[in-house]
């Protein structure tokens, strides 16, 4: 009956695009559909049928089913996600201030800086599952640049610009979740989110990250190189006062099971990790754990989160080793679950 669902589904519409604030996934997975998936096309609401032939994104035979997408609405990737103001940009390796504006910093109880992560929405932090344990991130530093000024500036045109002070935002109570499946032991489904009490104050220095939509062109997409950014934070307590950033070369999963396998021999690695670096130390060094692996779209300029730090960092100052990434396409489906406002 659902594969009929499908069928129907297939052949009553083309293949769409989707819009900012929509992601392409299984249609038993969002919300404005999931309570019809299992019921014959014909019974659903006629408003129902005509929204989800003008959302198909995506047909795909998984094994012996097949899979529908829509494009379906949600409150991440708004209009402003992934941008940052052009002549603002520098070519070193500090970030300057108003750079990287979807940067958290993870605080505990006594206010020290533990994880990084990033603001996909105005209420949720996405970073990693190792960095969160309930009731121990109380809350989230936004629109930091460097830790040990209480005024971020830079000069601009000859004129001194400032950003506006850090925001800290309190972490909702119940507003840690973190992945039901997590295994800190094999490395698997290394992802959280943090719910803030209230939303930031949006600007030049606090904006949100764009995410990976899910359609087919982006999941087949594989950029050469990715830009890691954060203030060198591990669950070790090693930091840069300063937000810093590095380009990293991307790396097949295949080659980096074989390196991760000599440190890890519990570990796996599948289509839930992303590998990159691994050329120098200085690459193993640049970015916080829960912090981003990301990279600027050519199509739109954005910059696109691809993956949060999960381990490899630890490396730093060591050895030249691959960072293991958490693929964040791989749970889309799992952020529309969760994320809301």
């Amino acid at each position: 009956m659902l594969l009929l669902v499908f069928i129907q589904l297939a052949l009553a519409a083309g293949i769409n695009s989707c819009s900012y604030n929509e992601f392409c996934i299984d249609i038993k997975q969002c919300p404005t559909y999931r309570h019809y998936a299992n019921e014959r096309f014909h019974n659903w609401p006629v408003s129902l049928r005509t929204a989800a032939k003008a959302k198909l994104c995506n047909t795909e035979l998984v094994g012996d089913q097949m899979v529908l997408s829509v494009c379906c609405p949600s409150v991440m990737n708004n209009p402003n996600c992934g941008i940052q103001g052009d002549d603002r940009i520098s070519k070193g390796e500090v970030a300057k201030p108003f750079e990287y504006p979807w940067m958290a910093l993870l605080q505990d109880r006594s206010g020290k800086f533990v994880c990084g992560g990033t603001l996909i929405s105005s209420r949720y932090v996405l970073t990693a599952a190792h960095c969160v344990k309930q009731g121990v991130i109380t809350s989230v530093r936004l629109g930091e640049n460097d830790i040990n000024q209480t005024e971020d500036c830079i000069t601009l045109d000859g004129e001194i610009e400032c950003a506006p002070p850090p925001q800290d935002i309190p972490v909702d109570i119940h507003g840690t979740i973190r992945h039901s499946d997590h295994s800190d032991r094999y490395k698997k489904n290394d992802i959280a989110l943090l719910r803030l009490s209230t939303p930031p104050v949006f600007g030049y220095s606090v904006r949100t990250i764009c995410l990976p939509d899910g359609s087919p062109a982006q999941r087949k997409l594989a950029p050469w190189t990715y830009i890691v950014s954060g203030w060198g934070m591990t669950e070790n307590g090693t930091f840069s006062n300063v937000l810093r950033y590095a380009q990293v070369p991307a790396m097949t999963l295949e080659a980096c099971s074989v390196r991760v396998r000599k440190l890890h021999s519990t570990m796996k690695l599948d289509q839930s990790h992303l590998c990159a670096g691994g050329v120098d130390q200085v690459d193993n060094c640049a970015g916080d754990s829960g912090g981003p692996l990301h990279y600027i779209s050519n199509d739109t300029s954005r910059f696109i989160q691809q993956g949060i730090v999960a381990f490899g960092i630890r490396s730093c100052g060591k050895e030249s080793e691959p960072g293991v990434y958490t693929n964040v396409s791989h749970f889309i489906s799992w952020l529309m679950q969760h994320v809301h406002e």
